[in-house]
């Protein structure tokens, strides 16, 4: 019989090498010994003596009581670095606050005389919140009830009063609240936040019996009468709070605790047991039934590694901090002992197991609080009846009925998702942990089961929600058992800004934007996409290829090729024919080309289309990996997909198809007669407006290629922008393209050598994010450059303030009023700081164009790259007829089409200087030297040939 695995088990190969805590052990007295710091204090102040409100003695018991928590955090500090567990830190910070407390409570209300009364007994001391849980954070609040009698005296209020300024002295942040039984009672009641903090008291010191009264008046007149109010109000929480975060447990930066899959989620776990079942700790539902031991201890470890990690935040940051950021994420990786290993680094692997912890707590979230529901509100909707083979519903649940469906017919596994799918219905909570216990009987016998393979392209293509069922599917563990090829990317990260989500989720993202397209949800955004996606007779190998197409993710080597191969092995295992086999493979091979086509090159230049079309076999491909890149491009994160791509893509797709049928402008003579028709269609668009003559001047006077980079409408509009301008020396003009989410900046000014590293420093200083340079020179000596602006937030530059303010630097600049890297060194220094990211530096030189010499720069991003790298072309003598930008999250990719001073593609010999010299400048900059620097330097007399160079491999 297989083995059943445990609920969403971590495979523990891929967990080493974080320390277990079974090896680190340590005492609470190690810590805080408790009669120890008694005895000290009594020497301090003798019992005859008043708890001092100030003076010398009370300093003594100040530094006494800092040194105390000093040593024991101290400790702690240690225990964790030696890899002790997060539950066993959070508990030793709570044994060290409780040590102090209960001797400061001694000491302030210890009587003073033989006849005077004692205090000792006449408040409790309670713990509440997380400090309650006894699950204490390093630099978490400690959370105190002061629990008074009805009436308190004087001298109870004054002891409070010292004890909380004795506290503040030592520098601890304390949320406290004084009140009395019946306080409590009445906030429990208004409040939820305040009556699951109640749930958590715990006694610390005083009056024992006062805190019992409390706990039972508590229990009887708030949290026993309406079960069902605490349930729904924490389950509504629960769903603000994942909606804050937008339902996803796969951030870049998680936030540990807030999170979905985080340690809240472990925190509404566990009030909503001890509210229901009043019991104090999780394993006491294990005898219950309520969960299993093997659930128990999946939920043990998951808080463990989560508080370990929160732990480490907090020591390293010095302060209270949830938030994984990148830098934290690094070092902690690092202090974990994750190393880096071919094809994975070290803190990928540390993310991956966090994405994994998060994804079984989510599991045990939804299992648990679902059948919370169904067990203690009333179920609406649908009686229970049987639905087909041995499916029911339950509610509004399917269900099985028997321990051993999935045993006796494994096939059960795939076919109650099917089900659901097509009954849009849930999966009863007890049934999905069925299925979670018997995903070891997924074995290759399953996997090459026709009757498996078939259900698999039914749901694949369904009619709705496919990506909700992946995603369940997924969720438990089934997807990745079922195609073990998938789960090796399940939790994958990468670790950069432009990868938002884990590989597993951005692969069913992707699946869904697909089935968004297909519904039509996209119709006036993406036109072209719905209508293709319409025309597809076989939708299933698209889906097959966005579900490949980054399986290969995280292994050494070039992942298109390595997918290209599984997605070969696996489509062949699933039965597919030979030809969507191949289809599929393609698809996977050649993911990535559309878009590096469409924004790393020229696509007005008939050579790039004409390479472009030649690796298409035909349109059936070309519109399928068209679809591919949409729906990759716009699962990568929130802001990565944009109108201006979109654009880029549309454009490259129709001049391809163009190619493909007609041969589009490939030719040289195609060329000048396409330029000659665009001009007559310009020239009809402006009659009405301008007169003839000035219309066919303006336009004889630039050359074919500029009329076969643009539209009709749009050269149209650059000469009625200009027009006004013409008899000016230098003309600036923004224009909002609203469609694309971005602005076009024009610039008419007499053409000189390094007109482009003037105009890219002033952008640079002005944060304005170069997407695309087209440079034209007119046959007058005129340059017309024309570049596709964005703000720093990826939208168009709509505010008049900072257009003025860009005007203003280009204008500055052009008139050799100011050097650019002057107005860069003003740029306030927080721009560019340095981040955590490293990004491996190339310079590739593409030379099989007719006219050009392509140059492809792949770098770190940071301010002021381009002024840079176009300052050094500059000083080879090199024209830049067309830049293209890309930028990848923390990577930039600039392209450049390159010309010498005679118009002609640079030579071997000026292509290796160039080479050398660009490695030397990218090297000084990932030393941290600004880019104005350098060329500051370089300009006061440094040749570029003398630039000191460590020129890595290209």
């Amino acid at each position: 019989m297989p083995r059943s695995p445990r609920l969403g088990a971590l495979r523990y190969s891929d967990q080493k090498p974080d320390k277990d805590a079974a090896y680190v052990k340590f005492t609470n007295q190690e810590i805080a010994d408790l009669k120890q710091l008694i005895q000290k204090s009594s020497q301090l102040i003798p019992p005859t003596e008043p708890f001092p409100s100030q003076g010398e003695s009370r300093a003594d018991l100040l530094a006494l009581f800092k040194q105390t928590l000093q040593e024991g955090w101290e400790k702690l500090r240690q225990f964790h670095l030696k890899g002790a567990s997060g539950h066993r830190i959070v508990r030793g910070h709570t044994h060290l606050s409780d040590t102090l407390l209960q001797v400061l409570y001694q000491l302030i209300s210890a009587p003073h005389s033989p006849g005077e009364k004692t205090l000792r007994e006449a408040f409790s001391l309670v713990a509440t919140g997380g400090y309650g849980r006894k699950e204490l954070a390093p630099y978490s609040d400690i959370d105190l009830l002061f629990l008074m009698p009805d009436t308190p005296s004087p001298e109870m209020n004054a002891c409070v009063s010292k004890m909380l300024y004795f506290l503040w002295d030592l520098g601890l942040e304390v949320g406290q609240a004084v009140r009395s039984i019946n306080d409590c009672v009445v906030l429990a009641e208004k409040e939820l936040e305040i009556r699951t903090s109640l749930l958590e008291s715990r006694f610390i010191a005083g009056n024992k019996k006062l805190f019992q009264v409390y706990r039972a008046t508590l229990f009887e007149q708030v949290l026993l009468k309406n079960p069902g109010a605490f349930l729904r109000g924490k389950l509504l929480e629960q769903r603000k709070r994942h909606e804050r975060f937008g339902n996803s447990m796969f951030y870049l930066e998680p936030n540990l605790k807030e999170n979905p899959g985080g340690l809240r989620d472990i925190h509404t776990f566990f009030w909503i047991s001890k509210y229901r079942y009043q019991v104090d700790r999780i394993r006491e539902l294990v005898p219950r039934g309520i969960i299993t031991s093997e659930e128990y201890q999946t939920f043990t470890r998951s808080r463990a590694f989560l508080q370990r990690v929160r732990n480490a935040l907090h020591y390293r940051a010095k302060r209270r901090d949830d938030r994984l950021t990148f830098h934290h994420q690094l070092e902690i990786a690092e202090e974990f002992g994750y190393r880096n290993r071919p094809g994975v680094l070290g803190v990928e692997q540390f993310m991956r197991r966090y994405y994994q912890v998060a994804r079984q707590v989510g599991n045990l979230s939804h299992i648990f609080l679902q059948k919370y529901q169904e067990e203690h509100q009333k179920v609406t909707g649908e009686a229970n009846h049987h639905l087909e083979g041995p499916f029911w519903i339950v509610g509004d649940k399917i269900t099985v009925q028997g321990e051993n469906v999935f045993k006796q017919n494994p096939v059960h596994l795939l076919a109650i998702f099917e089900v659901a799918q097509r009954r849009t219905k849930g999966i009863h909570p007890d049934t999905f942990r069925l299925i979670t216990q018997n995903l070891g009987l997924i074995d290759q016998k399953f996997r090459q089961n026709p009757d498996v393979n078939a259900l698999f392209m039914k749901m694949l293509n369904g009619i709705k929600a496919v990506a909700w069922v992946l995603r369940r599917m997924n969720t438990c563990g089934l997807l990745g058992r079922f195609m073990p090829e998938f789960g090796r990317v399940v939790g994958q990260t990468q670790h950069d800004l432009y990868h938002v989500y884990t590989v597993d989720e951005h692969t069913i993202l992707a699946v869904e934007a697909l089935r968004h397209i297909k519904g039509g949800r996209f119709t006036r955004e993406l036109p072209l996409s719905t209508r293709l996606i319409s025309q597809i007779k076989n939708p299933v190998v698209l889906y097959l290829s966005v579900l490949f197409h980054d399986i290969a993710k995280g292994r050494q080597g070039d992942h298109s090729i390595l997918g290209a191969e599984m997605a070969t092995r696996v489509c062949r295992r699933m039965g597919l024919p030979d030809q969507e086999v191949q289809l599929v493979s393609w698809l996977v091979k050649n993911h990535l080309i559309f878009s590096r086509t469409a924004f790393r090159r020229d696509i007005s230049d008939p050579q790039t289309v004409a390479q472009f079309s030649q690796q298409i076999p035909d349109k059936c491909h070309l519109d399928l990996l068209l679809l591919l890149t949409v729906a990759d491009i716009r699962a990568v994160g929130p802001n990565t997909w944009n109108q201006w791509k979109a654009t880029l893509l549309r454009k490259l797709y129709n001049l391809t198809l163009e190619t493909m049928t007609e041969g589009g402008l490939s030719k040289p003579q195609e060329l000048s007669r396409r330029a000659e028709g665009t001009k007559r269609a310009v020239a009809r668009l402006l009659a009405d407006q301008w007169p003839e003559a000035l219309i066919n001047e303006h336009l004889d006077r630039f050359y074919p290629e500029y009329f076969a980079s643009y539209t009709a409408e749009v050269l149209a509009r650059h000469f009625s922008d200009l027009a006004p301008l013409q008899s000016e020396p230098l003309g600036i003009v923004f224009h909002a393209s609203p469609d694309s989410g971005t602005t076009n900046l024009l610039i008419h000014t007499q053409d000189h050598p390094g007109l482009i590293v003037k105009i890219s420093g002033a952008l640079a200083a002005r944060s304005a994010n170069i997407l695309s340079a087209n440079i034209h020179t007119s046959k007058d000596g005129m340059a017309l450059d024309i570049f596709v602006l964005e703000d720093w937030q990826g939208g168009a530059i709509e505010s008049e303030q900072k257009l003025e303010r860009i005007h203003e630097a280009l204008t500055q600049v052009l008139k050799g009023q100011v050097l650019p890297e002057e107005l860069l060194s003003q740029v306030d220094p927080r721009t560019h700081l340095q981040d955590p990211f490293e990004v491996a530096t190339s310079v590739k030189v593409d030379d099989s164009f007719d006219l050009h010499t392509i140059l492809e720069v792949t770098a770190k991003d940071r301010l002021g790259l381009l002024f840079a790298i176009t300052h050094l072309l500059q000083r080879h003598q090199v024209q830049v007829r067309a830049a293209k930008i890309a930028t990848y999250g923390e990577r930039a990719v600039d392209v450049f089409y390159l010309r010498d001073l005679y118009g002609l593609k640079l030579n071997e010999k000026k292509t290796k200087r160039l080479n050398r010299d660009l490695n030397s400048l990218l090297e000084q900059m990932d030393k941290g030297e600004p880019p104005w620097t350098w060329v500051s330097k370089v300009d006061s007399g440094t040749p570029p040939d003398s630039i000191p160079s460590q020129a890595r491999k290209v």
